[in-house]
C-alpha cells in the first residue's frame, strides 16, 4: 500500500513517465495488474499511446478502464446482478412522468415543464447531485436554511422532483451515476484488486464517490501513483482560494494525501517533472514560456521573435473563420500535415462554432465540432 504522485505543469512529460512506467514495471513482475484508469473519453486514445510504446506492441497485464468500466469488470467477477441501468433518455422520460404526477405540489418549476430543453436541464441536475452524493433530505435542509425566497423555491422543486424520481425508479433501475456507489460496496471483494497497481492519469479533480473509489484503492491495491497538472514553484500541498489557477489540482493532492494518513498509507517521494525547455514543447521555447506564465503574477515578458505564436484580428467572426481556414488548408498543402493535426478552440462555441462549420464547410474541410 502506497501513494505516489506525478507532479508537473502541462506538456511536461507525467503521462509519458506514467506510460513508461507502467510499461517497464508489467514487463519485469507479468504476475501483477496495472490498471490505468483515465476519464471515459480518453481511455482509447490511453489504450492505442500505450500499445504503440509498448516493446512489443500489445498488452498482457495491463487494463486501460474509466471508473465506469472498472465498475463493470468488478461486477462481472464478483457476480452482482444490477438492475437495468437507466440511460439520458430513459432519465428524462421518468422525469417528465414524476413532474407530471407531482405538478400540484409544484411552485416555480410548474410553468417551465413544457419549455423547451427545461427537461434536459432538470435531468443534468439530477445526474449532479447523484455524483456528488447529495441526497433529498441533504436538499430539504439546505432549503430551511437558505433565506432568498426565489433560490428556497427553486430547491423546494428540486427537492419534490428529486425524491419522486429516487422513488419511482428505485428497485427497478438503477442511474450510471449510482454505479461507483455500488462499485464502493462491492470493490473490496474484488481479489484481483490485492495484487494490482492503480494508475490515475487525466484528471483535473474527484467527486466525493470517486475519492471512496481512490481511497479503497490505497487499502486494498499494492500501490496508487497519481498525475496532477501543477506549476512545480507552488507547494501542491497547500490549499489556495477558489481563484487560484490550481485550485483544483492542489486540492486533489491535498484530499489524496490527507485519505492516505488517514489509513497509514506510505507515501512515496514525488516524481516532478520540471525540466527546462517542457517535454511538449521542447522545440518551441515561446510556448514554453507561455506555459510557465500565463494566468500567472509577474511581468516576465519574451522578448526574442516568435514563429510559434501568431495575433490576427479580424473585424469579425466571419473573417477569423476565413484566416483559419486559409490556415489550415496552407498547412496541408504545404506543410504536409493531416486535417487531424489542426485544432481550432474558442471560447465562444455558440457564435464561433456557427461561423466555423460554414467556413470549413465551403472550404470541404472535415471537421469534428
Amino acid at each position: 500500500m502506497a501513494l505516489q504522485f506525478i507532479l508537473g505543469g502541462a506538456g511536461s512529460g507525467k503521462t509519458r513517465y506514467l506510460y513508461d512506467q507502467v510499461i517497464k514495471e508489467s514487463m519485469a513482475h507479468p504476475e501483477l495488474s496495472y490498471l490505468v484508469i483515465a476519464p471515459e473519453q480518453f481511455t482509447m486514445q490511453t489504450q492505442k499511446e500505450i500499445i504503440r510504446l509498448h516493446p512489443r506492441h500489445g498488452v498482457m497485464n495491463i487494463d486501460i478502464l474509466s471508473f465506469k468500466r472498472l465498475a463493470y469488470r468488478v461486477f462481472e467477477d464478483v457476480g452482482v446482478r444490477l438492475p437495468v441501468i437507466l440511460d439520458d433518455m430513459g432519465k428524462s422520460m421518468v422525469l417528465r412522468k414524476v413532474a407530471g404526477m407531482k405538478k400540484g405540489q409544484l411552485g416555480m418549476f410548474k410553468r417551465h415543464l413544457e419549455q423547451a430543453g427545461f427537461i434536459s436541464q432538470l435531468k443534468s441536475q439530477i445526474s449532479e447531485l447523484y455524483q456528488y452524493g447529495i441526497t433529498p433530505d441533504m436538499l430539504g435542509n439546505v432549503t430551511r436554511e437558505v433565506k432568498e425566497p426565489l433560490l428556497s423555491q427553486k430547491l423546494l422543486d428540486l427537492e419534490v422532483i428529486y425524491r419522486s424520481f429516487g422513488e419511482y425508479i428505485q428497485e427497478r433501475y438503477v442511474t450510471a451515476e449510482e454505479l461507483l456507489d455500488i462499485l464502493c460496496r462491492e470493490l473490496p471483494r474484488w481479489e484481483k484488486l490485492k495484487d494490482s497497481v492503480i494508475l490515475l492519469d487525466g484528471f483535473t479533480g474527484f467527486t466525493p464517490v470517486q475519492y471512496r473509489l481512490v481511497e479503497l484503492f490505497m487499502i486494498y491495491a499494492r500501490d496508487v501513483l497519481c498525475s496532477v497538472t501543477v506549476d512545480t514553484r507552488v507547494n501542491p500541498y497547500r490549499e489556495s482560494g477558489i481563484q487560484h489557477l490550481f485550485y483544483m489540482s492542489k486540492h486533489t493532492v491535498c484530499r489524496l494525501s490527507e485519505l492516505g494518513r488517514r489509513q497509514g498509507v506510505e507515501k512515496k517521494e514525488d516524481v516532478v517533472c520540471d525540466s527546462r525547455p517542457a517535454w511538449r514543447f521542447r522545440e518551441s521555447p515561446e510556448l514554453d514560456f507561455l506555459e510557465q506564465n500565463l494566468y500567472r503574477y509577474g511581468r516576465a515578458v519574451w522578448e526574442k521573435p516568435s514563429a510559434s505564436v501568431q495575433v490576427y484580428k479580424g473585424r469579425r467572426p466571419s473573417e477569423e473563420a476565413d484566416y483559419v481556414c486559409s490556415q489550415i488548408q496552407k498547412m496541408v498543402r504545404e506543410e504536409g500535415l493531416r486535417y487531424r493535426d489542426a485544432a481550432v478552440i474558442t471560447g465562444d462555441l455558440l457564435v464561433y462554432g456557427r461561423e466555423l462549420a460554414h467556413a470549413f464547410d465551403q472550404a470541404e474541410i472535415p471537421y469534428f465540432l
